[in-house]
Order: structure tokens, then C-alpha cells, then sequence
């Protein structure tokens, strides 16, 4: 039996990882010596990829908060820190172990994918058709098809949502389905979808109550919700937002 054309692999599929790069010595090992290290104890459940990616924090000053390279994957070791950086035998990491990802030249995207918020990033699953059409690093998260539309139904209504929103640091980090940040609160949209297109994600979600107690507005919204009427689950976000103050910015 043939594959259907849908199924047919194409390049724009290729798994990408995106990570941050928060210095630059790891930015001219990367450059210079074609390598970048993920500790094991901080690393993603998933990171076999074909393309690293890199989100560059505001170390990098005109260049920070955005991605602005990938590179193709070559191989993946596992070996200590000190193996990696022989030179720093001493460190009291030095025993720990790290992914040392091995990558080809760096390649420059045509536009940054910034951050507008210069919110926390740790690592993004994502393709390399999302990576080279994203404008912005919410539009580079693989959404199943309920999010993907409530996400698109959020933005045509002007209403600025972060996607997968982390709270505190990995590997104890949790995630927000959507979050949206107004002038006199912060809102958690949580979608409720079976099957759940990723049970990773919900083991790190927070629970009602630790959002309520961090000062978050929560909302739940069942996948039958927004599959019948759309356009009532924006407009119950669209009036908390006005509750809250409304938004310092909206989405373009």
C-alpha cells in the first residue's frame, strides 16, 4: 500500500529542538568548534532532532531574545563535563553528565523568531517549516489541532497569549496552557482534550489551587467548548481580559 501524500516526509518536517544559549563561549563552541551541551539532569524528555536551534538570551544584546541560528545535527555523546571542558577540572559540576550534541555550521534565519514578552525559554520541540515561517517563539510550538485553532482564534481577536508558559526551572518547571498578561492580573486559559495530544505537558501542569495562590486567574476550557462555539470561549476570555484592565499590547 502507498503512502498517502499527506504522510510523504518532506524536509519542513524535519524535528527541530530549540534551545537557549545563554552565553558566548557556548556560542563560539558552537560556532567555532561545531558543539552544544544540554546537562542529562536538565535535558528534554525528547531531544533527538535532525536541527538545533538556538534561543539567545539578553546576554547578546541586539541579538538577545530572539532565535537567530540552527544548524543541522550530526551526532549525540553522552560524556562528563570534565570530558567537555577539560580545562575546568576543578568545577564541582565536573562529574555531571551532558548531551554533547555535535552540529554543522551555523546557518543565520532570514528574520530573528523573537520573544515579545522576553519570557523564559528552556527548550521547544518544533519543525523546520515552523522554524523558518515563525515570526515570534509562541508560533513555534507544535499545538494539537484544538489548541492550534483557540490560538488562532485568541490572535484574530487581538487578545496576546503566551503558549506553554513556564513557571520556575527545570526540571521542576510547570506549564500554562495559554497565558495572558493584563494590567491588573494574569490569566491561565487551561484546554481540557481527549485524548490529551501530550501527557508529558500534563504531568507539568500546575494545579488550580497553586495558580490561584501565585495570583493567576484560572480558565478552564473543555475540547467540546471550543469545537462547537469558538467564538463564546474568546469572548470569555476577551471579558476577563477587559476585567483585568485589558492589555498593555496586543497581538498584531
Amino acid at each position: 500500500m502507498s503512502e498517502t501524500a499527506d504522510a510523504v516526509y518532506t524536509p519542513e518536517h524535519a524535528p527541530v529542538l530549540v534551545a537557549v544559549m545563554n552565553n558566548r563561549s557556548d556560542f563560539e563552541r558552537a560556532r567555532d568548534e561545531g558543539w552544544y551541551r544540554i546537562p542529562l539532569k536538565r535535558a528534554p524528555r525528547r531531544i533527538a532532532a535532525e536541527y538545533l536551534a538556538f534561543y539567545q538570551t539578553g546576554a547578546f544584546g541586539d541579538e538577545g531574545c530572539a532565535v537567530n541560528y540552527f544548524a543541522p545535527v550530526r551526532r549525540f555523546q553522552v560524556l562528563s563535563r570534565g570530558e567537555l571542558l577539560p580545562d575546568q577540572p576543578d568545577h564541582p559540576r565536573a562529574a555531571d553528565l551532558y548531551y554533547r550534541i555535535e552540529i554543522g555550521p551555523l546557518q543565520r534565519l532570514e528574520e530573528p523568531v523573537t520573544s515579545p514578552r522576553l519570557r523564559r525559554v528552556t527548550f521547544i520541540p518544533t519543525t523546520l517549516g515552523r522554524l523558518l515561517a515563525a515570526r515570534e517563539v509562541n508560533d513555534l510550538w507544535q499545538r494539537d489541532d484544538v489548541q492550534e485553532r483557540l490560538w488562532a482564534a485568541l490572535r484574530e481577536a487581538g487578545l496576546l497569549a503566551e503558549y506553554r508558559y513556564q513557571l520556575g526551572e527545570p526540571p521542576n518547571e510547570t506549564l500554562i496552557d495559554f497565558a495572558l498578561f493584563c494590567r491588573d492580573g494574569r490569566i491561565a486559559v487551561l484546554c481540557e482534550t481527549t485524548p490529551d495530544p501530550d501527557p508529558d505537558l500534563r504531568e507539568r501542569r500546575p494545579a488550580d489551587y497553586e495558580l490561584v495562590a501565585g495570583g493567576w486567574q484560572v480558565m478552564q476550557l473543555g475540547e467540546r467548548e471550543i469545537n462547537e462555539n469558538m467564538a463564546a470561549c474568546v469572548d470569555r476570555v476577551a471579558a476577563l481580559v477587559r476585567q483585568l484592565g485589558g492589555q498593555a499590547a496586543t497581538a498584531d
